[in-house]
Order: structure tokens, then C-alpha cells, then sequence
């Protein structure tokens, strides 16, 4: 299933820098057993804060079906990608809330344990909270005489930097540049209905499920990469990877630049490939 692909890079320092991550105490759940477990919200938004292009997928069974092996063996799939490039799948079994195979599956179950799924891809190769897998303890900062003064420049940090994300975010209006992109339709759908339909899917496939939560142009560049991705392979485009990756990047580039030149991007990709 996985075959030949590009794979998708992690640097070893950013491995370390989210496996490392201090503040992710307050987010770790624990179930009924007491057995800890990462916050799927947190997990899904440091990815986007952090790897801003990756999103999780699965391998599929037959289009649309993510459900693989039969009754007590059921199993899913999942990977990182940004669209082009891509890591190898992982295993991960169907469970019920007690950690017992499930043997008749439903809808609710597939998409419980999709997240329980994308989380632990998530963890398996960024590395966040992938010292719960190991056991390890998550490291506290223990206020001292020493450090309360670093600790109060950190947090005067965070807030900066927060606050530099919210004008950011707020000076951009994910959902309208959506809707521009689809009355444009530089992909060539039917018509604009069309392209929002193919928009909408891939919003969900993204885990954005809305054009509201597509808060950055980072978000905007991840989500029109994956359609024309998406585009690309229902056409049956002869590409390579190397030169589709080239173009993806092209892509994102003009996203982060504004949704005008995004839609100047897409479209002189679709006449090339049309």
C-alpha cells in the first residue's frame, strides 16, 4: 500500500523540539483506566502551528472506505503529508473505549478512532507527546528563587507572540478568499458550485471542515495544495513527483503572497495541464 513516494521530511531538531515541548501537560487526558492520552485539538494545532502544510490521511481499502482487516481485526492507516510528499502508514486497531478490538464496526467508531489515529501519527513522526507512548514523564517547570524571572520573560514572550498571531489572523479572512477562489474557479469545475463541492471535501480531508477555521494564509496555501493535488490525480495528470512537488510549492508560495496571485497560480497550472 505504501509503494514508492516521496518521502515527507521532519528535521531532527524539530523531532526534538515537539517531543521536548514542556507545555503540554495541561492537555493530557486520561481515560477510564488512568492511562494518559494527548488532547486530539492540541495535537491537530500544533500541527498546523508548526507544520503548517501537514495534515494526516489514510490509506484506503476502496475509495472513501479507511477500514482495513475483518471483525475483531479491524484496522486503520494513517500517514502525514502535505500533499505530494508523505510518510509510511502506520497501524493502528479499531478499538472500543475499554481498548477492545472492535468486531462490528459503525460510523461512530471509524471516526473515534480516526482521531485517536491522527494523534498518534501526529506523535509517531513530529514527535509530540510521544514520550506518553513511552512512558516518560511530561516535564513541569518547578518555579525557584532562580527561575521566576525566565519564567515571567517566557510568558511575556507567549503573549507577544500571541497577540502577533492574532493580527495576523485577524487581517486575514479565510473563509472569503474560499469563496473568491470558487467564483474564480481556476480549476476548470463546472461552475462555482462545483469547485466549493471539491473545496468542501477537501476541507474535511485537511481536518479544517469549515472555511471559518481556515485562519492563516498558511491554512489558505494547505488546503488549495491538496486540491490541486486531488485535481491533478482524478484527471489522471502525467507529472512526476519531483515536478509536482515543485509546483505544490509554487502554489503554497502565491497562497502566502495573497488569494489573488493563488488563483493567478492555480489557474496557469491548469492551462499547462489541461
Amino acid at each position: 500500500m505504501n509503494g514508492m513516494f516521496t518521502p515527507l521530511e521532519i528535521s531532527a531538531e524539530q523531532f526534538a523540539a515537539a517531543y521536548d515541548t514542556p507545555d503540554i501537560g495541561p492537555h493530557i487526558e486520561k481515560d477510564y483506566k488512568g492511562l494518559s492520552y494527548l488532547s486530539w485539538p492540541f495535537a491537530y494545532r500544533y500541527l498546523k502551528e508548526h507544520f503548517p502544510t501537514f495534515f494526516v490521511a489514510f490509506e484506503e481499502k476502496t475509495l472513501g472506505e479507511v477500514a482495513f482487516g475483518g471483525p475483531g481485526a479491524y484496522y486503520l492507516r494513517p500517514y502525514l503529508t502535505d500533499g505530494s510528499r508523505r510518510t509510511v502508514a502506520l497501524v493502528f486497531p479499531i478499538m472500543d473505549r475499554t481498548h477492545k478490538s472492535i468486531k462490528e464496526l459503525d460510523g461512530r467508531a471509524i471516526s473515534d478512532n480516526c482521531q485517536r489515529a491522527a494523534v498518534k501519527a501526529i506523535a509517531t513522526f513530529t514527535g509530540l507527546g510521544l514520550r506518553l507512548y513511552a512512558g516518560e514523564d511530561i516535564p513541569k517547570e518547578e518555579p525557584s528563587s532562580n527561575s521566576k524571572k525566565p519564567a515571567r520573560n517566557g510568558a511575556v514572550f507567549k503573549e507577544i507572540v500571541e497577540d502577533v498571531k492574532a493580527a495576523s489572523s485577524a487581517a486575514f479572512d479565510g473563509k472569503q478568499a474560499l469563496i473568491d477562489f470558487c467564483n474564480a474557479n481556476p480549476l476548470g469545475y463546472e461552475d462555482a458550485k462545483g469547485c466549493q463541492m471539491a473545496v468542501k471535501d477537501t476541507l474535511e480531508n485537511v481536518g479544517l471542515n469549515t472555511g471559518a477555521n481556515v485562519k492563516t494564509p498558511g491554512d489558505f496555501g494547505n488546503v488549495i495544495t491538496t486540491l490541486v493535488a486531488a485535481w491533478t490525480k482524478d484527471k489522471g495528470v502525467k507529472i512526476t513527483k519531483a515536478e509536482m512537488s515543485k509546483q505544490l510549492d509554487a502554489i503554497r508560495a502565491k497562497c502566502n503572497e495573497s488569494p489573488v496571485a493563488a488563483v493567478e497560480a492555480v489557474k496557469a497550472f491548469y492551462e499547462a495541464k489541461k
